[in-house]
């Protein structure tokens, strides 16, 4: 008989706690929560705890000070902990993630979402056992000390005439390992205060193998907002000994990471602008806070989701979404991309629309290696 996973809520709102044991109750999970965290640590300890839910804001002791104990316990630091927040702030975030924080969630999400998140989370290689998580950690440093990741492009066109406007990077782990999945292992490195070293690693392999870029094309790098703040950002380390200009960067950020306080992250990002790098937002029209981003961040790309490209040729209201979107990028000087383009119908549905570019697998599938 399969054992139900073990939640532990450690949050002093009775109403929040009640209404989380519900839910995760009515999907297969144990819950047990307390609202003191020493309480929570010693529960931790007695109980076989699968993943922690920490509120931020605790009377006794606050959250970072509670996940730094359990994260520095040898019998408790491989249990996630999902830090939990009734206002997101960059800061609050960057520290719990330095703290060893799986996750930063907003209890204003829905509850689908936060679930999603958790068992994403249950999931992951930290409910493995001790020594597979030593071994993980050793072929994590293995690969980052190696340089051992693979890097792939795809092209982004011009509707218009087809012409390359530039290329996506795309990272992803070694062949037939447990990290040959980006999502492992970025996740994992998130898990282990690696995240940044990892993602360091790929933006210096991608410009490092992007030098077949002609001087007017962009290269499209992912980044996470919560780390652009960091010395390393600013100063384009990864730009080091490279025949790429900043000027051919844009940073894609992707709606789904974006944090609730726009003015700091907009205050970040109009710094890489001064450095000539331009800013996408990727995925909009998949979520809530598209139009505000838009606005707040002011950039020079919008990336249209895939959810609303496909099948737009046969859907008249993602034909009208994507309209919508096209009207409001235009009048605020800002070029639109349409994402997993995967039809000739699809393709022309968009470009009558007036999207400016387009990126797919009719376009072309990311390879490691580009052919010019």
């Amino acid at each position: 008989m399969e054992v139900k996973k073990l939640i532990l809520i450690i949050d002093d709102e009775p109403d929040f706690v009640e209404m989380m044991r519900i839910f995760l109750e009515n999907y297969g999970l144990r819950v047990i929560s307390t609202a003191d965290p020493d309480e929570g640590i010693k529960l931790a300890r007695e109980n076989p705890v699968d993943l922690i839910l920490l509120d931020l804001n605790l009377p006794k002791k606050s959250g970072h000070q509670t996940c730094q104990e359990i994260k520095s316990d040898p019998n408790l630091s491989h249990i996630p902990v999902i830090i939990l927040t009734c206002q997101e702030k960059t800061l609050d975030k960057v520290e719990a993630f330095n703290l060893g924080a799986a996750d930063y969630i907003c209890k204003t999400l829905s509850l689908e979402e936060i679930l999603a998140r958790i068992k994403a989370k249950l999931s992951l290689p930290s409910n493995e056992t001790p020594i597979k998580i030593k071994e993980m950690i050793i072929e994590l440093r293995r690969i980052i000390e190696q340089k051992d990741v693979r890097i792939f492009f795809q092209p982004i066109i011009f509707l218009s005439d087809k012409k390359i406007l530039g290329y996506e990077a795309f990272c992803r782990g070694p062949e037939k390992t447990v990290f040959e999945d980006a999502t492992t292992l970025f996740s994992f490195a998130t898990e282990k205060n690696m995240f940044l070293d990892v993602e360091l690693l790929s933006l210096s392999l991608a410009i490092q193998k992007a030098e077949f870029l002609t001087p007017s094309q962009y290269l499209f790098l992912n980044v996470d907002p919560l780390f652009l703040g960091t010395k390393e950002f600013k100063d384009l380390v990864f730009l080091k000994n490279s025949k790429i200009l900043p000027k051919q960067l844009c940073f894609e950020i992707t709606e789904r990471s974006f944090i609730k306080n726009f003015a700091d992250l907009a205050s970040i990002l109009n710094y890489f602008h001064t450095q000539g790098i331009k800013i996408a937002i990727d995925d909009v029209g998949e979520g809530y806070s598209s139009l505000k981003a838009i606005v707040e961040l002011q950039p020079t790309f919008i990336k249209i989701d895939m959810g609303m490209v496909r099948n737009v040729d046969h859907d008249s209201t993602k034909r009208l979404i994507v309209q919508l979107i096209v009207e409001i990028a235009k009048k605020l000087n800002i070029f639109t991309i349409a994402e997993g383009i995967e039809t000739e119908e699809e393709i022309n549905t968009l470009a009558s629309l007036g999207v400016d570019y387009g990126q797919g697998y009719l376009i072309g599938k990311p390879q490691q290696s580009i052919i010019l």
